[in-house]
């Protein structure tokens, strides 16, 4: 009978033993022969013997200590699954009689707490190195399971021990007791699990005498934070509520200073920002430090000159302000407060730590947005440092928006031929005038349906007891889509164009205030035809009746990014060149008709521009390169009270936000753009007179 698993184990003396798995349904008598070489002997094997026999010191005693690590992992892992004896209470038996021989009165091990319901963190120490751990078990009178953790090694002490930290998946009762078994490349570890019958501690006391310990924090913040929403609530709760004190240097103004002041950890990287003051040019370098590696910033920051408070607090120094990325090879989880030092010529560090850090997008997005000033933000602080940043922070500022109520005033047309979508952001001092003008407009009662999308989710009672009151008042039939977060223009209107059902949509600012009747249905017939026009926009008139979009066109500023521009701005109402009907490279979202087919077909707006900008743009680009068209028409004409709402946002108004969706919209369209300007019959050299940037 051929063995079914056989495994050689080194001994100490340098001999070999041989341990063979037959299946033997009934007592056998082997002969075992080393042929020529050596002697023969004959093998007694009765099923009904123990699994392992009593003498296990005689197993064990004499073997070295790879033979050692081998024996647990075959009788572990691979025998232990190759013939179904997890369950086995025998074999769990047999496996408790290894481990107590290979480490008589095992130390013991104890859950420490519990971060989530799913999950424990075990504690123990040790004095071997155990190297890379490549499993980990608990044996108990019931069986063997193989536990799924990951472990955190500390440094050895003074004494050469090293705790280890388990996250192990799991709860209190399933880790109550048993035997817990660590293979790792260097050795094993045995320890008793769940003697003394402590308690697992509160996480956060727990975290709360071990906040100092930067290689823990990281190592439980990238773990748990990957395993639920639960825990990753959890771990930023941990740091929050038991944060370090923030660590700036601030010495007299002759001696170097230095604060991190922003520190944004995003999957892809991390986005750093502060000062530091030099006089006496002693500062080496600044480094981010973590348990794996120390990166140094000035290796791939970009300075800008600024001004910091002073250590007295009655006036500003002179400073250099700095932000730098570095990329993660892999996330590396919500760290609240990374560290940082300061390193000196003279070899001294000291640590900087920032204060903790937002968590959530459009507080981390309102922070990145300010790290720079607008003059500094060249093309290559925004295509290696804040551009990657931002994309990442906008994509869960998205991510985070979704339609979390709508409410209906009236009944809207059954069959809608005109949906009109209209954003809502903090400004509603036109509201009133907008539903005036739709309400005197019996085409748009008959064929239109209504759709306000509110961006500003804290506004929601009050825009519903508004829209409630212009029913009662109009009885014109509206929609209120109230977005759960803010996420800006394009998600806005994207939301509002899932909810539309009208064959045309109009893309329409909530300043935007029609003039006469009809005219939705005067610009959804210059759709299509002969002229595949995909898109079209309105004359736009500023308050005082002078001109404020005739179409937009691109024109490339002093660091070569194109800038939307409007044809004729602030030219008078009407100046003879700006009521010509005409195809133009691009329209406003101010006021933007399309069919809702071509809408989808195109995707709907991108939403990766931050706030809102160069979506209009970006939209009719694509609908062009799909092979239709943009057209403008002067025969309808609309107020339009620019940019109201836009002003209210802080973070737009800093210029930076402008600044990275014109660097982004010239990344993704720059050759598009320079062949359509080199083309256009009209270009901006022919309707130079009176315009003014728009962007």
């Amino acid at each position: 009978m051929a063995p079914l698993a056989s495994l050689r184990l080194g001994r100490v003396d340098g001999g070999t033993r041989i341990l063979w798995a037959l299946r033997a349904r009934t007592p056998l008598r082997l002969v075992v022969s080393a042929g020529t070489l050596g002697p023969s002997d004959t093998i007694d094997v009765d099923p009904a013997d123990p699994f392992i026999g009593p003498d296990i010191a005689a197993l064990v005693d004499d073997l070295d200590g790879r033979a050692r690590v081998s024996l647990l992992t075959a009788l572990l892992t691979s025998w232990c699954g190759a013939f179904r004896l997890s369950r086995s209470t025998t074999f769990a038996e047999a496996v408790q009689l290894v481990t107590q021989e290979l480490q008589p009165g095992s130390a013991p091990a104890a859950v420490a707490c519990l971060p989530t319901r799913d999950s424990a963190l075990v504690e123990f120490t040790t004095s071997a190195d155990l190297g890379a751990i490549s499993s980990a078990h608990l044996v108990t009178e019931r069986g063997i399971q193989r536990l799924t953790c990951e472990v955190y090694t500390r440094k050895p002490d003074r004494s050469g021990r090293r705790g280890l930290t388990l996250l192990v998946e799991g709860n209190a009762t399933s880790l109550a007791s048993g035997t817990l078994v660590l293979i790792g490349e260097n050795g094993t570890a045995i320890r008793a699990l769940g003697k003394g019958g402590a308690r697992p501690a509160n996480f956060l006391r727990w975290w709360g005498t071990r906040r100092n310990d930067g290689a823990l924090t990281e190592f439980l913040v990238r773990s748990l934070s990957l395993k639920s929403e639960e825990a990753r609530l959890a771990v930023i709760d941990m740091q929050a509520r038991a944060a370090l004190p923030p660590k700036a240097i601030e010495l007299a103004p002759f001696q170097p200073g230095a604060e991190v002041d922003l520190a944004l950890s995003l999957d892809g990287g991390l986005l750093v920002g502060g000062w530091f003051r030099d006089p006496q040019e002693l500062i080496a370098g600044i480094d981010h430090v973590t348990a794996e590696a120390t990166r140094s910033l000035d290796a791939v920051w970009h300075p800008f000159p600024g001004r910091v408070g002073t250590t007295e607090g009655n006036g500003r120094d002179d400073a250099t302000g700095f932000i730098a990325y570095l990329p993660h090879e892999k996330p590396a989880g919500p760290i609240l407060q990374p560290r940082f030092r300061m390193r000196l010529r003279s070899g001294t560090e000291t640590k900087l730590i920032p204060k903790p850090q937002p968590i959530d997008a459009a507080t981390m997005r309102a922070g990145a947005l300010r790290s720079v000033p607008l003059q500094h933000a060249t093309g290559a602080l925004l295509s290696t440092t804040l551009g990657p940043a931002l994309a990442e922070i906008q994509r869960r500022v998205v991510k985070s928006a979704a339609i979390a109520k709508v409410e209906q005033f009236g009944s809207a047309p059954a069959e809608p031929l005109f949906s009109i979508v209209i954003p809502l952001y903090r400004v509603l001092d036109y509201l009133r005038f907008q539903v005036a003008a739709f309400a005197t407009d019996r085409g748009l009662r008959d064929q239109a349906e209504i759709i306000f999308v509110l961006d500003s989710p804290e506004q929601a009672d009050e825009v519903s007891h508004l829209l409630g009151g212009l029913y009662r008042l109009y009885k014109m039939p509206m929609t209120l889509a109230v977005m759960s977060a803010n996420a800006g223009y394009a998600r806005a209107n994207n939301a509002g164009v899932e909810l539309a059902r009208g064959l045309v949509v109009n893309l329409l600012n909530s300043d935007v205030i029609p003039i006469g009747g009809s005219w939705l249905a005067r610009l959804g017939d210059k759709l299509g035809g002969s002229a595949r026009i995909g898109a079209v926009g309105p004359k736009l008139l500023f308050e005082d009746g002078s001109l404020q979009h005739a179409g937009l066109y691109f024109q490339r500023d002093a660091r070569g990014t194109w800038l939307n521009h409007h044809y004729f701005k602030g030219m008078p109402g009407g100046h003879a060149p700006a009521n010509r009907p005409r195809l133009v490279p691009a329209v406003t979202g101010a006021c933007l008709v399309m069919l809702r087919e071509t809408f989808a077909d195109v995707g709907g707006f991108t939403e990766d521009y931050v706030i809102g900008d160069y979506e209009d743009s970006d939209i009719c680009l694509k609908i062009r390169s799909a092979g239709q068209n943009v057209a403008y028409e002067p025969g309808v004409a609309l107020y339009h009270l620019e940019r109201r709402s836009m002003r209210r946002n802080g973070d737009y108004m800093r210029g930076i936000a402008s600044r990275y969706n014109s660097w982004l919209h010239t990344r993704r369209w720059d050759a598009v753009i320079g062949a359509l300007m080199g083309e256009a019959a009209e270009g901006p050299e022919a309707a130079s007179a009176g315009r003014r940037s728009a962007a």
